[in-house]
């Protein structure tokens, strides 16, 4: 039975020219996408592809399939939107994924304004580490999501949010000398520090500031959960580097202190989508009520050190 993820990837591929470039535009690897082609020629039970060195073209059955597949993802996008639409008010499921610093800060406002403005909308949080949150999008795990970092799929729409300053943050009973409101990395270079795992966004932006400043930090353990960071950071000597966003609800927030880094680190969010398919009027509804709440936390202080960058 024909998939319309299948009728995706084909159209990836012929738009692409190769598996190569439509893998990486897709956010998947390669073989898996060479094994969803093999899959679409045998239920076809024709060659779709010419595939040789300078890419893969359409055999002449491939290109009536690329044409046909086409029509039937746009009236598939649209058979969604008609659904939705025809209700007196808009309602459905929305899927979207987070960052698990970001999801700390601003899960409870979305859905405070989703139940005022949209009651019909049911929002599904998946909270993942920004190094999964790409490819769920590409794989229609979820249909929106907040990206940080630069390096992006061009498979993906995405629009610009905010940019998070990151903080050094410590225990309350460790006290930085002169009582400053930012501090520069070089004076950071002797104290313990606790560090996101190395697959993370934070890690890379963290990593790469020690490099340019030409120091070696002093790093005694390593999380890939904010929640275990912040607690070793809480009970102990021990410092470490996140944006704001993931101290605003932690339990151990209390008996921390944050100060800005000097130059600044920061990090880039953005609010995305795959360009596979056309969000529902629901998406919509979701997607314009985040940018809504997030102009609405900055601008009034909540979201600390966050700048709008729409």
């Amino acid at each position: 039975m024909l998939e319309l993820r299948q009728l995706r990837y084909f159209t990836a591929i012929v738009d692409a020219g190769s598996l190569t470039r439509a893998a990486s535009a897709l956010y998947i690897a390669q073989p898996a996408l060479s094994q969803q082609l093999a899959a679409l020629e045998s239920d076809l039970g024709i060659r779709l592809l010419n595939r040789g060195a300078r890419g893969a073209k359409p055999t002449a059955a491939g290109l009536e399939l690329y044409k046909h597949a086409q029509v039937i993802l746009k009236l598939a996008a649209e058979t969604k939107n008609v659904v939705t639409g025809s209700a007196e008010r808009v309602s459905g499921r929305v899927r979207i994924g987070l960052p698990s610093t970001i999801a700390v800060i601003l899960v409870a406002p979305l859905v405070a304004a989703l139940r005022q403005e949209h009651p019909g909308i049911l929002l599904e949080v998946y909270e993942s580490p920004s190094s999964y949150l790409a490819a769920q999008l590409i794989e229609e795990r979820v249909d929106l999501s907040i990206l940080v970092g630069d390096s992006l799929s061009d498979g993906l729409r995405v629009e610009p949010l905010v940019d998070e300053h990151l903080y050094f943050v410590y225990s309350e009973t460790e006290h930085l000398p002169g009582g400053p409101t930012s501090i520069r990395l070089e004076d950071l270079a002797d104290r313990p520090i606790v560090l996101p795992a190395r697959s993370t966004t934070l890690r890379h932006l963290v990593d790469l500031a020690f490099r340019k400043a030409g120091i070696e930090p002093r790093v005694y353990a390593e999380t890939s959960s904010i929640q275990s960071l912040l607690t070793l950071v809480a009970q102990g000597d021990m410092g470490t580097f996140v944006p704001y966003s993931a101290l605003s609800w932690h339990s151990a927030n209390a008996s921390l202190c944050a100060i800005l880094i000097e130059p600044a680190i920061v990090r880039k969010a953005q609010l995305a989508h795959s360009r596979m398919i056309e969000l529902t009027s629901a998406s919509q509804c979701v997607k314009q009520t985040l940018l809504v709440v997030v102009r609405k936390m900055v601008e009034e202080g909540h979201w600390q050190g966050a700048t709008l960058s729409y």
